[in-house]
């Protein structure tokens, strides 16, 4: 049975039965939490280095520069947090999966049909689909117009990252990636017009919404040994450019920008920027965390935060 890339968006794990822990994987980090039920602080948590240049996040090439490496890391990991076994869920970096918004007229009832659809919509965007290409979406069987959020992942690469996994004794019982996770932080509600924003090690993410349908998916790769002052100037001029590009082809505002950066003082740092440059509202994505985390910890645990919401 495949395990999916995405579960319904904003509505992760909600109704099926909590993972024994949440991993994340990015370029020189391994983050992990231990789950002790909805609504009630996670009983562990831990954030691990990685060794550099250990992972290489592609969506077509290898990821695992050094495997032995990564898998000392999940030893490492599951040991504080007490795990010996159990099931896992999966954040995996962002640039190896492709996440589509399609407009669609409605969606077939049969599961193999609904793929199929989505197959071809997908194939006209991307030219040459991979033979082991892994689809999954948001959208019920039946579905009515509008628009759906398709996530595309190469059967390869997901291997390699559930493959680490099983090693240690884990089952994954599902992958996604952290912009999709921190919908459930955000709580996106009508009429609400707004972006999110998740800044990784090696790239930008953007998710858009009006009306609390999803409009835009925008990933930005950062060049290699940028400062932080400059990094910070890529990531306000990028949110401009997409801000502007929405509002030119929606006919409506955005409100509100949510930022999420894996490095504590990044963040603030981004959401002043913006709150200088544009007429809306940024903000720092927050949640409510154990009183014994560090800004640090809780920066680094958002999108893991978001998955077991």
């Amino acid at each position: 049975m495949p395990v999916p890339i995405l579960e319904s968006l904003g509505t992760a794990f909600l109704g099926r039965p909590l993972p024994d822990a949440a991993f994340e994987l990015e370029p020189g980090r391994l983050t992990g939490l231990r789950p002790s039920g909805r609504g009630r602080p996670p009983r562990g948590r831990c954030v691990r280095p990685l060794t550099s240049g250990a992972l290489a996040p592609s969506f077509d090439r290898p990821n695992l520069a050094d495997a032995p490496a990564v898998r000392a890391a999940i030893d490492r990991a599951k040991d504080e947090l007490k795990l010996r076994s159990g099931t896992a869920a999966l954040l995996i970096p962002e640039p190896c999966v492709r996440n589509f918004i399609l407009a669609v007229e409605g969606m077939p009832a049969s599961g193999v049909e609904r793929q199929a659809f989505l197959r071809w919509r997908v194939g006209k965007l991307m030219p040459l689909l991979p033979g082991d290409l892994r689809l999954a979406s948001d959208a019920p069987a039946g579905a009515a117009a509008g628009r759906v959020m398709v996530s595309a992942a190469r059967e390869a690469v997901i291997r390699e990252y559930e493959g680490l996994f099983e090693a240690a004794g884990m089952r994954v019982g599902a992958v996604t990636v952290p912009s999709l996770s921190l919908v459930n932080l955000v709580g996106v509600r009508p009429p609400a017009n707004g972006l999110v924003l998740d800044i990784e090690p090696d790239c930008l993410s953007f998710l858009a919404f009006m009306d609390a349908a999803w409009t835009l998916y925008r990933q930005k790769a950062f060049g290699p040994d940028l400062s932080a002052e400059a990094r910070a100037d890529l990531v306000v001029n990028e949110v401009e450019n997409t801000v502007h590009f929405l509002e030119d082809r929606e006919r409506r505002k955005v409100e509100r920008v949510w930022v999420r950066s894996g490095t504590a003082d990044e963040g603030p740092d981004v959401v002043s920027r913006l709150n200088e440059a544009l007429p809306l509202a940024a903000e720092v994505i927050d949640y409510d965390a154990p009183g014994d985390w560090d800004a640090r910890e809780k920066a680094a645990l958002a999108p893991l935060m978001g998955l077991i919401a």
